[in-house]
């Protein structure tokens, strides 16, 4: 054999056996990949397999209601706003989109009919709006409670859309987490499975709105009110009338704590040297004066743990952070200064953190520092002025009048006239450092009321008058009371979009018309707690009378009286002035009406 014959056989040896080896490699490979695509493929068979034999979780969606998330195989899903919610008969609404997308089914729409068609596999349900009659496949069957549409979002009953397709619908209570649980599975959903599931989902979606409103406490910052189990209650010491507020230091609130504890129901008690003792719903503390506490003999540690006692009135202050480990809470910044101290952290829990949030309403501004405890407050309101000197008074009348008041430690609130700030505007800067109220009394007091002229009459009148004032005392008034406290609805919408409560009045001297000192101080002794009374600082005799009846009345011994502005009176009573609102008395029955939805004042013409 020669060498090149030698070398082609040798060569075709050596390829053929690369071929067969470049063969198996590629077998090598080909199986390989089928291992990768067939493992996952199997695997997900045998657990489709075992779900519907052994009923597995597959396909499980829970809602919350009033929650705009869910939870469903693991994970939150969004709801785009439509929140479940249970009817007055106890029947919960789903959305009909959020059940189909969730759960796997085809959903169409038929508007003529306002039919809802869901479809899964084999099955049809149609469901008509306002109609309590479905139609399953070929049967027809009568539902609990009919389809509804809310804000252009179709609502079914979703225990019988379940049940009409054979699947579980599962309910948690309020306490336990407010849960619908639907499943696919065959699994039968008992208590334990249940209780699994609910532990899974609360983790995700949160607290249920009612065991936020019955076991959660509401405080805000400037507010000397919180809200607990639903009441709102004042934070203030044994003995006093006057509730403390919530403080704000270098970005941390604080909390009054011996106030607040009172008003929880709990004890905070003073050593005279350097530690507080705190008891709540058996739980107990120790508080130091650096903040250093301790919770069932254990330190707590974390951030803005601090304290401190004010200079001024010698009250001790806790964080917000640390007054939450006083409850075994946590706490929880919301909006507006407002913060919630629950049982767990609501940061990420955006339906809750709302829903929290619209419920600060009656946590209120507290009243000012310089206002004395009383048993019963009185405003005291002039109308017309300001008046300069006339006989008599050679300073002016309203300038006698704030002298008067501030020798006594009385607020008044006084209605001005923008033509008469224009002409005596020297008296406007003492009103506002005395601490009395700014109110709109128009701009030229016109004769035929406010309800004679149109919107932009009305508004015309209003507007000036607020420019004027806030010319000449550097502030704008903050309460409107039209000529002759008539109202109309142009009025309150006016006053409304301007911003200024409507403020008449429930105690009337007539001192216009009788001119008579004694019946002004007759009239006013005869005032309770809450009363608004009506007067003008054009005359001497309503000032002579006014401040000889608030002499007597200091002088009672039974009760002790306080005579403040519009704004303290409503603050102390816990009412929210609204703008456009007619507001009388402001007592604690009208704050209790307001409360109630059944508030009704009495409105001139």
């Amino acid at each position: 054999m020669t060498y090149q014959s030698a070398y082609r056989s040798t060569y075709r040896r050596h390829r053929y056996r690369h071929r067969r080896r470049n063969s198996h490699y590629g077998v090598l490979v080909a199986l390989i990949l089928v291992v990768i695509i067939a493992v996952p493929v199997a695997f997900h068979v045998v657990k489709g397999i075992s779900s519907a034999i052994f009923g597995g979780d597959r396909n499980q969606l829970v809602y919350q209601i009033d929650n705009t998330r869910a939870f469903s195989d693991g994970r939150t899903v969004d709801l785009s706003g439509a929140a479940p919610y249970r009817d007055t008969n106890g029947n919960v609404f789903v959305s009909a989109q959020s059940l189909c997308d969730n759960l796997g089914l085809e959903l169409s729409w038929e508007d003529s009919s306002k039919t809802a068609v869901i479809t899964a596999r084999k099955d049809t349900l149609r469901a008509q709006v306002d109609s309590k009659t479905i139609q399953f496949n070929d049967e027809s069957r009568t539902i609990s409670a009919a389809p509804v549409i809310k804000d252009g979002t179709t609502y079914v009953p979703v225990r019988d859309i379940c049940q009409a397709f054979s699947w579980q619908v599962g309910e948690l209570d309020a306490n336990m987490g407010d849960l619908v649980v639907v499943s696919q599975s065959k699994k039968e959903l008992d208590d334990e499975r249940l209780g699994k599931i609910a532990d899974e989902a609360l983790a995700e979606l949160g607290p249920s709105e009612q065991q936020l409103a019955s076991d959660s406490v509401l405080m805000r910052t400037g507010s000397d009110k919180l809200q607990y189990q639903g009441d709102v209650l004042q934070m203030k010491e044994d003995g006093s009338h006057r509730g403390l507020p919530v403080v704000e230091q270098d970005g941390v609130q604080y909390v009054p704590l011996d106030a607040a504890m009172n008003a929880l129901g709990g004890t905070a008690t003073f050593d005279g040297d350097n530690e507080w003792t705190v008891s709540f719903n058996g739980l107990e503390s120790t508080v130091r004066d650096n903040g250093k506490t301790k919770v069932d003999g254990k330190r707590v540690r974390g951030d803005d743990i601090s304290a401190y006692t004010d200079s001024d009135s010698g009250r001790f202050y806790v964080s917000a952070p640390l007054f939450a480990a006083l409850l075994n809470k946590t706490y929880t910044a919301l909006d507006d200064g407002s913060f919630v101290f629950a049982v767990t952290s609501l940061d990420g829990f955006d339906s809750q953190k709302a829903y929290l949030s619209g419920q600060t309403n009656g946590l209120t501004q507290a009243v000012g520092g310089d206002i004395p405890d009383a048993d019963v407050y009185i405003a005291l309101t002039f109308d017309d002025g300001p008046t300069g000197a006339i006989d008599g008074y050679p300073n002016g009348l309203t300038a006698y009048l704030l002298d008067g008041l501030k020798e006594r430690g009385a607020h008044a609130t006084f209605f001005m006239v923008g033509n008469r700030v224009n002409m005596f505007s020297s008296t406007l800067p003492r009103l506002v450092s005395e601490g009395h109220e700014l109110g709109n009394h128009t701009m030229t007091h016109p004769m035929q009321h406010l309800t004679g002229l149109s919107k932009d009459g009305i508004r015309q009148e209003i507007t000036s008058a607020t420019s004027t004032i806030q010319e000449k005392a550097g502030q704008a008034p903050t309460v409107l009371r039209p000529v002759g406290g008539g109202v109309n609805s142009d009025v309150k919408a006016v006053a409304k979009e301007l911003g200024l409560p409507i403020i008449n009045w429930s105690v009337d001297t007539q001192d216009w018309k009788n001119r008579n000192k004694q019946s002004v101080h007759d009239a006013i002794m005869s005032a309770s707690d809450g009363s608004v009374v009506l007067m003008h600082d054009l005359y001497p005799t309503s000032v002579e009378g006014a401040l000889s009846a608030i002499d007597d009345l200091q002088k009672k011994t039974d009760k002790t009286y306080a005579f403040v502005t519009v704004s303290e009176l409503a603050a102390i009573k816990g009412i929210t002035l609204e703008p456009g609102v007619v507001y009388n008395g402001l007592t604690e029955k009208v704050a209790q009406q307001i409360e109630d939805g059944t508030y009704k004042p009495t409105e001139f013409t």
